[in-house]
C-alpha cells in the first residue's frame, strides 16, 4: 500500500469510539512481518501473511 504522506505509520490502540486507527493494529495481528518505507514521493506499507 503507497501514499503520498510522508510520515511513516506508527502503531496505536485505537479506542471504541474511534473513528480510525484500526488498520495497522490489524495488520500486525494478521501479518507475519510488515514494514514501511519512506519514499521521495511519499511511503509503502507492506506485510507478509503466514500460508494455510
Amino acid at each position: 500500500v503507497s501514499d503520498d504522506v510522508p510520515q511513516l505509520p506508527r502503531l496505536r490502540q485505537a479506542r471504541a469510539t474511534d473513528e480510525g486507527g484500526r488498520g495497522l493494529y490489524l495488520v500486525n495481528r494478521m501479518a507475519r512481518r510488515w514494514g514501511a518505507t519512506r519514499l521521495s514521493t511519499g511511503k509503502v506499507v507492506w506485510f507478509e501473511l503466514n500460508r494455510g
